[in-house]
């Protein structure tokens, strides 16, 4: 009798590909703000203003970036151990449930030239699905993590747009996820239990996952990182970067760096055991309690108890140490590379691979950028391949009991 079950089952998953949610990375959808701002750092900047898209509008960031700087950036109440907007600064990220907010940034960029995730959602959408259906986004406040009031409301709306969508179309939910995005279902799944996992979700495709962190993340923190903007000083863009409780979440973790040197000054070496005094030397103290506040999140990299398919690109040159030498923080490091995506290092990227068993796998693909493995072909046609095997329906389980 129960493989006759099976056998039914079986026959109900192929040849349909189940409904799909997406949750990007760091920065990797729009986010809109509304001013009433009691002072700003300019004459040039606003005090107030109706909803405008913050993130991104290029024009904005190139020409007023210290307006916009001081627009997105977030305020730390060390005494109370609380993040916040910038005083009179509302924001809201568009578009919860759809795709549109990460499919492009800045629209009005020629040729697509903000496209995130454009590219796979339109082969989605040819393979079958419907945006805002079977096909459904979770855009969130990437500068946020979970200890936040914001962060944790996120996680909440994720389990929510799971249940509703496999409620809806009747059959279990893949995710698919990228670099930071990673992270926040990482910490989902963590936090659910085996029997809601086995209910709501067929599968997990993460890409690019930096599960131990990124070395890259200490140059923005010790001398701003303009991540190759034109015209944007990375020395006028540090204080905002620093701000972001996500930019700790994705520095290295000490369990997997160990004691390898990550940034070096003429004076002394750091280690990913040595944040206290780096934060110190960088004249950031308040770093020290946000990395502590996101240090135990996702660092145990634990595998995740659903289907996965783990997909990472080496070959790509990657930080893997800053060195500052004599000239202090606020010069920009000589850097020297390792293997890894260009953003992540192969360590990180490579930590997916202890999952691997009946449930779980891997596989590397070459030379693709970190940003480049959400659009490229192959990978793409990967995570088609993958989804075409189905979805058990909603109460499949209820089939095999």
């Amino acid at each position: 009798m129960l493989l006759v079950r099976l056998v039914l089952l079986l026959a109900l998953v192929a040849g349909e590909l189940g409904p799909v949610v997406i949750i990007p990375g760091d920065g990797s959808n729009q986010l809109e703000a509304k001013l009433n701002k009691p002072s700003t750092v300019s004459w040039l900047c606003s005090k107030k203003s109706d909803w405008f898209r913050l993130w991104l509008d290029t024009a904005m960031l190139i020409a007023d970036t210290k307006c916009w700087a001081d627009n997105i950036r977030l305020i730390y109440d060390e005494q109370n151990d609380k993040l916040s907007n910038n005083f009179g600064v509302e924001t809201r990220v568009p578009g919860w449930g759809e795709t549109s907010s990460f499919e492009e940034l800045d629209p009005g960029l020629p040729g697509h030239a903000s496209g995130v995730f454009l590219k796979m959602v339109e082969a989605l959408v040819k393979a079958g699905l419907e945006r805002g259906k079977t096909l459904r986004g979770a855009p969130y406040d990437f500068r946020y993590a979970p200890p936040s009031a914001q962060g944790a409301e996120f996680i909440v709306k994720l389990r929510q747009l799971i249940e509703d969508t496999a409620t809806a179309t009747g059959r279990r939910v893949s995710l698919i996820s990228h670099s930071m995005g990673c992270l926040q279902t990482q910490y989902l799944l963590k936090n659910q239990s085996q029997e809601w996992k086995d209910k709501f979700v067929e599968r997990w495709i993460p890409i690019s996952g930096p599960w131990a962190g990124a070395v890259k993340e200490l140059r923005l923190h010790a001398s701003g990182d303009n991540q190759g903007v034109p015209l944007v000083s990375s020395l006028s863009i540090r204080e905002e970067q620093r701000s972001y409780e996500t930019n700790f979440w994705l520095m290295p973790m000490p369990r997997w760096f160990g004691n390898q040197t990550l940034v070096s000054t003429n004076s002394r070496n750091y280690s990913a055991q040595d944040y206290d005094a780096f934060f110190e030397d960088i004249e950031y103290k308040a770093g020290k309690q946000l990395f502590r506040r996101v240090a135990d999140l996702t660092s145990d990299a634990e595998a995740p108890g659903v289907e996965v398919l783990c997909l990472y690109s080496l070959g790509v040159d990657t930080p893997v140490s800053l060195s500052y030498g004599s000239k202090g923080f606020d010069k920009q490091p000589d850097v020297v590379n390792g293997d890894g995506d260009g953003t992540v290092n192969d360590l990180s990227l490579k930590l997916c691979d202890r999952w691997k068993g009946p449930r779980a796998s891997a596989e590397r693909f070459a030379n693709v950028t970190h940003a480049g493995m959400i659009s490229n072909d192959a990978v793409i046609q990967r995570i088609l391949e993958v989804l075409a095997k189905g979805a058990a329906p909603l109460n499949s389980f209820e089939l095999l009991v």
